[in-house]
């Protein structure tokens, strides 16, 4: 009779671990076209384009892979029961020669069940793991960094899928869990549980395409923020879990696998969430916890006191507080209700999620920048104490086209590349919350955007070497009213404060070696210039003032002249007149003029015209040295007698 009932729990037991693996199998394929759907239709072509659904792909590629894992298992319980099967027919035949061998090589299923039942819950929750942290991640980063919302292609049609989905995958998950009560479907729970997870985010993820219909993507924004909180949760528990499997105490209560969810498990397993709380605390300390009296105490008040807690804390989600510089707009079942912004202060709105305060701060200052990135590869800051044209200075420069100066030989009009940086300040405008919170999505982006149309534009029209001079304070001018003029026709609700222009030179790599030649040319050319018009200033004046003392000499020598002339016209008249009264007493006057003025000096002789019969012989040569008969002894004996 034992044999029999032996035998008939090993095709049992081979009956359910073919069972289980045929059901794990099914519902594996089923999550993994799901899976490959979501991941074609949500995220390659975008179709239905709504993060929420996207984001199903989390519970739905774990239930792939615990599925896989419970059919692994199946396989190996069948295999190990089809063993035993095997072990009683050679014990009835008397066949124990392979039993009685040193290693049983034949009979090696249940060895294999064994480590698999003791390894692979580690490798399925740390691979678990690494696929949420991966995919969320991934969301995370694609958020951040994307453009445009993408918004689905029929909504209706999505919305109609997804829940049909949801649908039978919330009943196949409800069947596992109740299935999971047989001890050998026990690795069915887990599954079970990741099914009607995926089911519920599903149904909430249904909603959300569906409001897209009438226009209301609020929805899509609070479910996927729901959805993503939710798998970090989970994941964070798979670490612990695997990180505390370690140091648990080991008892005779059932072993729970390391990849199976607590958190889900207090919702999704029979029994009630006190039980399961029990259960688990039982499990996790190796005692039965659940039999004190702490327990007994808390077992019966904490529901209520839970109840109160929360009850307390929907209430107080009435008040809302703006702070200063803030303004608030309260919206009931997603609608505004106030004409006019709420200014700072504490106001009372309708408790959540019926209603909603959105604060909007109108004195905070914003600041984008652009031209360049001010992050290396690596992500770091970048903030040079010198800049250079000819040195990177930043990360990833943006390079504009701006105008040259044409030349007569010019065929065409010459442009030139120029590398700039600009930074722009602005903040909401409080007459134009309304448009800046929620007629626009992303209003950095959209201001950048705005920016970078109107510098590009700009820029195509002014010179190159009056931008990077004179005419700097000129173009932040005409930028900062272009910017603040196109926000006002996109009504973005944005008031420019500041448009700053940091740095303008040519690019760094080949322009700016190549620029600062030009450049270097062009102020020895000035400096020749100015050199030339220095000596023309200095030499221009010395010509002038030369030409001038010439002149001025010249006519001097002519006045000269002329009053000489005039003065010897009127002296020989005047001679001219005295010769006419008294002739011979002029020429005697005039002889004896001209030996005193004349003759002074000469030696005189004087000969009598009476004595004509001496002849007198004189030498007029001049003597080498004075003889002592021509000095004069009596000055001489003076000079001595002075000495």
């Amino acid at each position: 009779m034992l044999k029999m009932k032996f035998e008939k729990e090993i095709q049992l037991k081979m009956d359910e671990s073919r069972q289980m693996q045929n059901l794990s199998m099914l519902t594996g394929i089923g999550a993994l076209v799901s899976c490959i759907l979501i991941f074609w239709f949500g995220i390659v072509k975008n179709i239905v384009g709504v993060d929420s659904f996207s984001l199903l792909v989390i519970p739905y590629l774990i239930s792939t892979i615990l599925a896989f894992n419970a059919c692994i298992l199946g396989y190996l319980g069948s295999k190990s029961a089809q063993e035993e099967e095997d072990r009683i027919l050679l014990e009835k035949r008397k066949e124990k020669k392979a039993l009685e061998s040193g290693e049983d090589v034949l009979f090696s299923a249940s060895r294999t069940l064994s480590n698999f039942i003791k390894f692979s819950p580690y490798i399925v929750a740390a691979l678990n793991f690494i696929l949420i942290t991966v995919i969320l991640l991934f969301f995370w980063s694609h958020w951040r960094t994307r453009v445009e919302i993408p918004v689905p292609v029929n909504p209706s049609l999505a919305a109609f899928m997804t829940g049909l989905a949801s649908v039978f995958f919330i009943f196949t998950g409800i069947f596992f869990i109740g299935q999971s009560r047989e001890k050998n479907f026990r690795w069915l729970r887990p599954l079970g549980s990741w099914l009607v997870l995926a089911a519920i985010l599903g149904i909430l993820a249904t909603f959300a395409i569906f409001m897209f219909k009438y226009d209301l993507p609020l929805w899509n924004r609070i479910i996927k923020k729901i959805i993503f909180i939710i798998s970090t949760v989970l994941g964070a528990e798979l670490l612990f879990n695997f990180i505390v499997e370690f140091y648990r105490p080991r008892s005779i209560i059932e072993e729970r696998p390391i990849f199976e969810s607590r958190i889900l498990a207090l919702f999704t397993e029979p029994g009630g969430l006190l039980r399961n709380i029990s259960d688990t605390l039982d499990y996790q300390f190796g005692f039965k916890v659940s039999r004190t009296w702490i327990y007994g105490f808390f077992e019966k008040s904490m529901i209520p006191l839970i109840i109160a807690w929360l009850s307390t804390l929907w209430i107080f989600t009435c008040v809302s507080e703006v702070a200063p510089g803030e303004v608030g707009v309260r919206e009931n079942f997603g609608k505004i209700v106030d004409l006019q912004p709420l200014p700072e202060g504490v106001h009372f709105k309708l408790p959540w999620p019926f209603g909603k305060m959105t604060r909007i701060p109108v004195n905070k200052i914003q600041e984008i920048i652009i031209g360049a990135d001010m992050k290396n590869e690596k992500g770091e800051e970048i903030s040079p104490e010198v800049v250079l044209w000819t040195v990177q200075h930043s990360g990833k420069e943006e390079r504009y086209i701006v105008a040259s100066e044409k030349k007569p030989n010019d065929k065409e009009t010459p442009v030139s590349f120029l590398s700039t940086i600009f930074t722009i300040q602005y903040r909401a405008q409080e007459d134009k919350v309304y448009d800046f919170a929620f007629r626009n999505c992303d209003i950095p982006v959209f201001v950048k955007s705005i920016a970078e149309r109107e510098i590009s534009k700009y820029l195509a029209s002014v010179d190159l070497l009056k931008l990077m001079s004179i005419e700097r304070g000129k173009a932040v001018t005409d930028l900062f009213k272009n910017i603040q003029d196109s926000a006002n026709q996109m009504n973005i609700g944005v008031e420019i404060v500041s448009v700053n222009l940091l740095g303008v030179h040519p690019p760094f790599d080949k322009v700016a070696p190549s620029f600062e030649e030009v450049a270097s040319a062009r102020q020895e050319k000035e400096a020749s210039i100015l050199n030339a018009r220095a000596y023309e200033n200095k030499t221009l004046p010395y010509a002038m003032a030369e030409a001038s003392k010439i002149v001025k000499e010249a006519e001097t020598e002519r006045d000269n002249a002329i009053r000489l002339s005039e003065a010897e016209m009127m002296r020989f008249k005047k001679q001219l007149e005295a010769y006419r009264i008294m002739p011979e007493m002029y020429k005697l006057r005039t002889y004896l003029d001209f030996f005193e003025k004349d003759c002074g000096e000469v030696r005189k002789i004087v000969v009598g015209d009476t004595d004509t019969n001496n002849v007198y012989i004189f030498n007029f040569e001049e003597k080498a040295r004075m003889d002592i008969i021509d000095a004069d002894l009596g000055d001489l004996s003076d000079e001595l007698n002075k000495k």
